[in-house]
């Protein structure tokens, strides 16, 4: 309610009104108003005077018209029983106007701040600010392992320079006046490691360590020319925005990559030591005392990076990459590589580049586990030589995998990758990655593709402050690399392409020049002209003249597939589209069709490689497919006789006739899981589904969780739910242990910690993502009814569960919706026709796992859903009554964007600019979280017009890579009110009510409902670690020897049922010596491997940052991170590497082909009763290694037992 106030004194402000009547409010006489927030919030406004009158009017606003009335009916009128007087007697009566609903909203949720606080704050935080320290120096330089600070660069400070805390940022910032600008220095206060002040040989010093390099700006002094006078008088502040750069100038440009993160400023007076003592106190920071004595030695001097330069050119490029990536990050300066230059070349020469690039990183994780992670960081005991010379008498070089067991290096290869940030680049891997049709053509070549990143210094994708002008920057850093390319270890790569799911995490492919062996010349413009023919296309005639539709084209010949058979000219099919009468709607969009037999042929050269698909009972009926220059879905045909493959016009994208390989991108050979999460929620509560069923879901699944240590069958079915532990077979080896009678290993810390961490990890996706699982409802590939059986509105679906029981079809009313869900339209109820009806083409076939649309109507059914399609589209659905809408919304048309066309053909270069433009302007994802946002504040939800407008953009902005046509934030309606909903705050920080209220829609509800688990066990088990790492000592093969035939595992329930187990199988008291030997250097192997994984995929970039082993097993990352996605595509990449080293592992314990299954059961055991006993000794990497072992153990028994029953 809004009230009015005139008669309001001269000199009373709106912070005193509001004082005042807070007193009113706050008092017992309104405690009985109900509302989210106590005590009750309202809104003062005075109106800016008219004329010199005396007094001036205002309007307030209260949340409920109860509370205005109240007010009013003892404060109103001209005669009211109580006054307010602040110099003068204050008139209240009812508006005439309504209250603007933004602000009714704002204060409804927001809590009541006192204004006196918040003046507080700002002359706090301006206190803060007007602190300057007067600097004299700025050094940049190295800590060296001698705790000497090595002064690399230097700038005196000629002209004025201060170091200031802005405490609203937490941010300290170095400002330098220049000529013409200020240089500043911005360097996070959550980004430095340690600082410490002091006085050092008459020089008054700060020390500042960080973990990531600071951000290098520039901003323009003031100036009297029209233009930039202009230029301020747009931007927000009325200031010039600021410049970003990749270093402080020119001459810290040359060596900024290595010496950003260490810096030394010597102040002009001893009192900047109490000054910055305060600023540290603001920053919640306690500088040292500790001043470390300096030196210039020339590290990274013009000559040592000359001779560096020249070393590393000339060796093999595998190796050279290695050394590159041991001093990009940092682990070693240049001056020490050098000093390694002889042992390496050495190794080279004796061992071989391929020993020697392995050696390398082996090194490179036990130099950080020694001088980073461990308390030698602070003294270390030997030096990078000792340290060099000891891993080359340890190390020995994995064994190559056996052929049955080796993935086909057709359809996986090991990648190298690139992260440029705003500072550096950093080396990568190489890491296994899933091949595609390019990499496959160059076999032997696969280490000239480099995998480049685009990232900020936090290894998060780029968000800029408003003041900098983000644009600009990108388009020097990441265009000036995508135009010019990369100079790595004396190699040129340039840009070559990208496939569109790696585009959304700014990510390229970049090549260098390489000759095959029938001597042809490869570069990147010799690639993309073999691809095939994109211009002059019947079906997409100005195609060449968009250059987002140009890359989109060409990525599809680098979407990751496997490669499959081949199709023969007389195997291949043109058939066309099935589309509504009108033709402007096509329901076969994306989807052509494939005969029986030729399904059944891919599907065995995909088995014949893949051990998860073995087990398939049959094989999948669609598949998505990359052929020749069409891309789509295949779904099988029964009509169809021999080989056939039948492709639409819909599916043809560009010509390439030559390519007759038929890819798989995905085979869809059993149902996916079911998941709400916040957008679908927020739509179903306003499409009329009560908070309570998501409620009683949410809390079934945390009950799930919380019951998962109960029984190892309960682990390990949680674990399969979620996808966890899948690299080490978690699953598969506790429902093994399960099966031995073996209860859950309460007693066994690591497993303990272990269920700890996946608990974690489930209840976390719970909280701030509302990941929930549904049972009896699936997500499945939508396919058409090419034989047209199905009437409009109709569906058909035949899920066959995994665990082989009887198939569930679709029937009656059943919810189809698709991600991502922002229309009120995305979510609508079809008809399932159940079983297949006799007679039907579904009785012969039932296009099991699959969704089948009708081909009949007005406007096919995948288009309402978020304007889907059949090219790979996945559908949810589900025939639970709960989960059903009360009522439907018609869809959004979703017309496709408009394209950004160029008046010429595209060029490459045209390709490279809309990936650097396509870098600052995705702003797919801000839309969907302001969607979201506002149908939270809104009184109307999701049926909100700016929620509405807020559809079409997304809209837009989902076709943004193929149109090239941006989606402006300054289009964006913004949101309701400042403050935004608690389910929003990042997991980093604690909402704070004055910036976060608590959400009243069913997600906020759902956000409160749950409380993670401390994260502190974490850190505890990582210092636990730490000093494990830090006292292991090598053991001799005499100690394991003597320790594996006299010692016994104690109270390892486990243990005592496996040896049982395999005692009815082979004599386990019986071991070869050499076995032991063997297991005990496969031991050595994964442990360096596993160190390496757990080094290379934290969320931090500090020098001492690692993931334990439980974290490793569990394929999770249990630190907080402020953006979530980095999480996902470290655990991502994380996995997939703990999975090859599994295989491997567990392939080397098994032996040689054609090994006796007793034989191979023999060394798993061996490799099992290793492990667990120095598992005792908690020896890093022995605990998860035993269960590896286990796992083969487990295997080994199958195959023993198919012999016997054979």
């Amino acid at each position: 309610m809004e009230v009015f106030m005139r008669n309001i004194g001269f000199s009373t402000t709106s912070d005193d009104l509001k004082i005042e009547l807070a007193r009113v409010f706050h008092s017992p006489d309104y405690a009985h108003h109900v509302g989210p927030t106590r005590p009750i919030n309202l809104s003062v406004h005075i109106f800016p005077r008219k004329g010199r009158g005396p007094a001036g009017c205002g309007v307030f606003t209260v949340p409920t018209a109860s509370i205005g009335q109240q007010f009013l009916d003892v404060y109103g009128g001209p005669t009211p029983f109580r006054s307010i007087v602040l110099g003068t007697k204050i008139i209240f009566q009812r508006s005439r106007k309504h209250p603007r609903a933004h602000i009714v909203e704002e204060i409804y949720r927001m809590p009541y701040e006192d204004p006196r606080a918040k003046q507080e704050r700002e002359r706090h935080s301006h206190e803060v600010i007007s602190k300057a320290i007067e600097l004299q120096t700025l050094q940049f330089g190295w800590e060296c392992r001698d705790n000497v600070f090595s002064i690399e660069w230097e700038k005196s400070c000629v002209d004025r320079c201060t170091l200031i805390f802005d405490a609203d940022r937490r941010e300290f910032r170095i400002e330098y006046n220049g000529q013409g600008d200020t240089s500043i220095i911005a360097i996070r206060a959550s980004h430095i490691l340690w600082c410490s002040a002091g006085e050092d040989n008459a020089e008054t010093c700060l020390y500042l360590s960080l973990s990531y390099p600071p951000s290098f700006e520039t901003q323009p002094l003031p100036s009297d020319d029209l233009l930039s006078a202009f230029m301020s008088a747009l931007s927000l502040d009325g200031a010039l925005p600021r410049q970003r750069w990749s270093a402080f100038d020119n001459d810290h440009a040359e060596i900024s990559a290595y010496v950003s993160i260490a810096i030394r400023l010597v102040c002009k007076s001893r009192s900047a030591l109490r000054v910055f003592r305060e600023l540290c106190g603001h920053a919640s920071m306690t500088p040292l005392d500790y001043i470390y004595p300096i030196d210039r030695r020339g590290l990274f001097s013009s000559q040592v990076r000359a001779a560096y330069a020249a070393w590393v050119s000339r060796l093999e490029w595998s190796v050279a990459f290695q050394v590159e990536a041991l001093t990009r990050a940092m682990t070693v300066d240049l001056r020490e590589v050098l000093q390694l230059r002889a042992s390496v070349d050495k190794i080279v020469r004796e061992k071989g580049s391929r020993f020697a690039s392995k050696f390398l990183r082996h090194f490179a994780t036990q130099a950080k586990s020694l001088f980073w992670y461990t308390e030698d960081s602070q003294s270390p005991t030997v030096s990078v030589q000792e340290l060099f010379t000891r891993c080359v008498r340890e190390y020995t070089l994995p064994k190559k995998r056996r052929n049955d067991r080796l993935a086909n290096l057709e359809d996986s290869f090991d990648c190298l990758h690139v992260s440029c940030t705003p500072t550096t680049f950093r080396l990568d891997g190489p890491y296994p990655e899933r091949s595609n049709r390019i990499v496959r053509q160059y076999p032997g070549h696969q280490d000239c593709f480099l995998r480049v990143s685009f990232v900020d210094e936090t290894d998060l994708q780029y968000r800029f402050d408003r003041g900098v002008d983000g644009q600009s920057f990108i388009k020097r850093r990441v265009g000036g690399i995508l135009a010019n390319g990369l100079d790595i270890a004396g190699r040129h790569f340039s840009f070559l392409a990208y496939s569109q799911s790696a585009l959304k995490e700014h990510t390229v492919w970049f090549v260098k020049e390489f000759v095959t062996s029938e001597g042809v010349v490869v570069n990147a413009k010799t690639i993309i002209s073999g691809l095939g023919r994109f211009d002059n296309l019947e079906s997409d005639p100005r195609l060449m003249y968009c250059p987002a539709r140009y890359g989109a084209r060409i990525s599809q010949a680098f979407t990751a597939t496997d490669s499959s058979v081949s199709a023969e000219a007389e195997e291949i099919f043109m058939i066309p589209d099935i589309k509504t009468d009108d033709g402007f709607w096509t329901f076969t969009d994306g989807v052509g069709t494939i005969s029986t037999e030729l399904a059944k042929d891919i599907w065995k050269a995909l088995s014949a490689r893949r051990r998860n698909s073995r087990n398939s009972r049959t094989y999948p009926r669609a598949l998505q497919v990359r052929f020749k220059g069409s891309k789509g879905m295949l779904s099988v045909d029964y009509t169809l006789t021999g080989r056939a493959i039948c492709l639409r016009p819909s599916m043809i994208k560009f010509e390439a006739p030559d390519a007759n390989h038929i890819e798989i991108a995905r085979a869809f050979y059993k149902p996916g899981p079911f998941y709400l999460n916040r957008p679908f929620i927020m739509i179903l509560e306003a499409l009329g589904v009560p908070y309570e069923i998501f409620e009683e879901l949410q809390r079934s699944a945390v009950a799930n969780a919380q019951r998962a240590i109960e029984s190892l069958e309960k682990s390990g079915r949680l674990l399969e739910g979620y996808g966890l532990g899948a690299s080490y077979k978690f699953t598969s080896i506790m429902l093994g242990l399960h099966k031995l009678g073996v209860g859950p290993l309460l007693k066994d810390t690591f497993w303990r910690r272990t269920m700890d961490f996946a608990i974690n990890h489930v209840l976390r996706e719970l909280k701030h993502h509302a990941r929930i699982p549904v049972a009896n409802a699936w997500n499945l590939v939508g396919v058409a009814d090419v034989h047209g059986y199905l009437n409009e509105g109709e569906v058909f679906g035949c899920i066959v569960p995994t665990d082989g029981s009887e198939p569930i079809y679709l029937e009656g009313p059943t919810l189809v919706s698709r991600s991502p869900t922002i229309h009120p339209g995305d979510v609508q109820i079809a008809r399932g026709i159940g079983r297949p009806p006799p007679g039907s083409p579904f009785e012969k076939e039932s296009l099991r796992n699959t969704l089948v649309f009708s081909i009949k109507g007005i406007r096919p059914l995948p288009s309402y859903l978020g304007g889907g399609d059949l090219d790979g589209d996945e559908y949810r659905v589900t025939m639970l009554k709960s989960l059903l809408p009360t009522r439907t919304y018609p869809p959004a048309s979703y017309d496709p964007a408009k394209r950004k066309l160029l008046d010429r053909p595209s060029t490459m270069q045209d390709v490279a600019d809309f990936v650097t433009e396509y870098i600052t302007s995705d702003t797919l994802g801000i839309i969907a979280l302001t969607w979201l946002i506002i149908a939270d504040q809104s009184t109307e939800g999701i049926f909100d017009a700016d929620c509405k407008k807020l559809s079409a953009l997304h809209s837009d902005a989902v076709d943004y890579p193929k149109s090239g046509q941006p989606v402006s934030l300054q289009g964006l309606p913004r949101l309701k009110f400042r403050i935004q909903p608690d389910w929003h705050a990042p997991e980093t920080i604690t909402p704070d009510p004055s910036r976060y209220y608590q959400s009243p829609r069913a997600i906020g509800r759902l956000f409160r409902d749950i409380d993670l688990p401390a994260v502190s066990t974490v850190r505890n088990v990582q210092r636990r670690q730490r000093r494990i790492l830090q006292e292991d000592e090598v053991a001799t093969l005499d100690d394991i020897l003597r320790s594996y035939a006299e010692d016994e595992p104690e109270d390892h329930p486990a243990y005592e049922a496996v040896f049982a187990h395999v005692s009815g199988f082979i004599n386990n008291d019986r071991y070869e010596e050499g076995i032991v030997a063997e297991m005990w250097d496969l031991f050595g192997n994964y442990k360096s491997q596993l160190q390496s994984i757990c080094a290379d995929h934290t969320l931090s970039n500090a020098k001492n940052a690692m993931l334990t082993e439980e974290e490793a097993v569990v394929g999770t990352i249990v630190a907080k991170c402020s953006q979530p996605r980095k999480r996902k595509d470290l655990m991502s990449k994380m996995r997939e590497q703990t999975a090859n080293l599994v295989d491997d592992t567990q392939a080397e314990i098994a032996g040689e082909d054609g090994i006796l299954p007793q034989k191979r059961l023999e060394r798993a055991w061996v490799a099992y009763r290793l492990a667990v006993l120095e598992g005792e000794e908690e020896t890093f990497g022995a605990r998860s290694f035993a269960w590896v072992a286990l796992g083969e153990v487990f295997d080994a028994i199958k195959v023993i037992e198919k012999a016997d029953w054979l």
